[in-house]
C-alpha cells in the first residue's frame, strides 16, 4: 500500500452509528451502554482495510474486531427466530419489546434465555432426535422461503450504510446444532456411535447446504462483508473432542461453508468458545480466517506457532488494570503492540479504553507507513 501520512484529524469522529449490540447489553443488565458508537475518518474505509489484512496485504491500520465499538459492525436480524429467541438481536429496528425469556426457533427449539449467564440454552430433556441415523423421522430443515426477506433489505438499509466492516452472525454451527437437537449426551454419543455415523454425516451435509443458502440470500439483499458463525468447540479445560474427530466430522461440512463465503467475496469468523488450542489446525483446515480465542488460551504461543498460517487470531484482553490511568494505558498499547505488531493477531479487546484504541491507531499507522517506505527501496 501506498505511504498515506498520518493526521492527528483520523482520530476525529466522522459520526455516530447506532450501535448493534445495544440489544444484547441491556439484556445482560448493561441499561447505560451508549446507544450510539463512533465512526472515526479513516483514511481507508474499516472494511476495506480489514480486506487487505485477510488478503494478507499491508493494511493502513491496524484492523479491529470483535461485537461493539470496533471496525465490524454486527448483523443478526430478527428475521432470523434463532436471533430473537437467544436475546442476540443486532439490526437497525427499534428495540424487540420482550415478554418472556423462553422462546422457538428454527427446528421449533425451545430456548431459555437465562439473565445471569448472557446466553441461552435450549430447555433439556426432551431431544427434538433420539437417533441420528433416521433423523429425518424427526426433524426436516427450515424453510427459508417464509422468511420476510424484502422487510429484511429495507428495514436494515441504513444500519449497513457504513464503512465497517459488516458481519452477518448465525448462532448454531454443526456441534452447537447437534446439541440443540440431541442434547449433550445424546450429541456426545452420536459423534462416537457407528450405527449414527452415516446418518450424522448425512444431517450435517443438509445443513451445510442450508447455511450456505441463508448466507448466499442474505448476501444479495444486503450490503455484507463477512460471516460469523458460533461453534463452541471446547470448555475451560479443553476440547470437547479430539482434532481426528474435529477433522471427520466438522471440518468437511464447515469447509464447504467458508468455501461459498470466500466464493462471495467475505471472510469467514467462527465464535469457539473453549481452550481449543489443540483444535487450532482444524479451523485452518476448514478456512477459517478469524478465531478470537478466550482468555484461557495462550495466544503468544499461538500467534508464534501459525505466524505462516492462513488464520488470524484476535485478541480478547491487553493487560491493564481497570483504575489504569491514560499514562499507563498508552504504556500498555504500546507493549502490546511491540509484542504482536510482526503477528497475524488484531484486537478484539473486551476492557478496550479511547486512550489504548488511539494508541494502538497511531503506531500502527506510523508502523506501516515505514514498512511502505522500506519496500519502495
Amino acid at each position: 500500500m501506498s505511504v498515506i501520512p498520518f493526521h492527528e484529524s483520523e482520530l476525529n469522529v466522522k459520526k455516530m452509528h447506532k450501535c448493534g449490540g445495544l440489544q444484547m447489553m441491556r439484556a445482560m443488565g448493561i441499561p447505560d451502554f451508549p446507544e450510539m458508537e463512533p465512526v472515526f475518518q479513516r483514511p481507508v474505509p474499516e472494511k476495506e482495510n480489514l480486506k487487505l489484512w485477510f488478503d494478507r496485504k499491508q493494511p493502513c491500520y491496524l484492523p479491529t474486531v470483535g461485537w461493539v465499538m470496533c471496525d465490524v459492525n454486527v448483523f443478526r436480524p430478527r428475521m432470523h427466530p434463532d436471533n430473537i429467541a437467544c436475546h442476540l438481536i443486532f439490526d437497525g429496528e427499534p428495540l424487540y419489546e420482550y415478554t418472556t425469556n423462553r422462546m422457538p426457533g428454527f427446528f421449533d427449539l425451545d430456548w431459555v434465555y437465562v439473565p445471569v449467564a448472557g446466553g441461552s440454552t435450549v430447555a433439556p430433556g426432551k431431544p427434538k432426535i433420539e437417533d441420528m441415523s433416521e433423523w429425518e423421522k424427526y426433524i426436516s430443515m427450515p424453510d427459508l422461503d417464509v422468511l420476510d426477506w424484502n422487510s429484511c433489505a429495507k428495514n436494515n438499509k441504513d444500519y449497513l450504510d457504513t464503512p465497517q466492516h459488516n458481519q452477518l452472525g448465525i448462532l448454531c454451527g454443526f456441534w452447537e446444532r447437534l446439541m440443540s437437537l440431541m442434547d449433550v449426551e445424546g450429541a456426545a454419543i452420536a459423534l462416537i456411535d457407528e450405527d449414527q455415523s452415516e446418518g450424522l454425516h448425512r444431517f450435517f451435509d443438509r445443513y451445510a447446504d442450508f447455511l450456505i443458502d441463508y448466507i448466499t440470500r442474505m448476501k444479495k439483499i444486503c450490503d455484507i462483508d463477512g460471516v460469523l458463525i458460533h461453534d463452541d468447540w471446547g470448555h475451560q479445560n479443553g476440547a470437547f473432542f479430539s482434532l481426528d474427530t474435529a477433522m471427520e466430522m466438522f471440518v468437511p461440512y464447515l469447509k464447504r461453508v467458508t468455501d461459498a463465503v470466500h466464493r462471495l467475496g467475505m471472510y469467514f469468523e467462527l465464535h469457539s468458545c473453549g481452550k481449543n488450542e489443540t483444535l487450532v489446525p482444524a479451523y485452518i483446515a476448514a478456512g477459517v480466517d478469524l478465531w478470537c480465542p478466550q482468555v484461557i488460551n495462550n495466544v503468544k504461543m499461538l500467534a508464534e506457532k501459525y505466524k505462516d498460517a492462513p488464520i488470524t487470531f484476535g485478541m480478547q484482553g491487553i493487560d491493564v488494570s481497570a483504575d489504569a490511568t491514560d499514562e499507563e494505558q498508552r504504556q500498555a498499547a504500546v507493549s502490546w503492540f511491540e509484542t504482536y505488531k510482526d503477528y497475524r493477531v488484531v484486537p478484539a479487546f473486551m476492557n478496550s479504553t479511547p486512550t489504548i484504541a488511539a494508541t494502538l491507531y497511531k503506531l500502527s499507522r506510523e508502523y506501516y507507513n515505514q514498512k511502505s517506505k522500506m519496500s519502495e527501496f
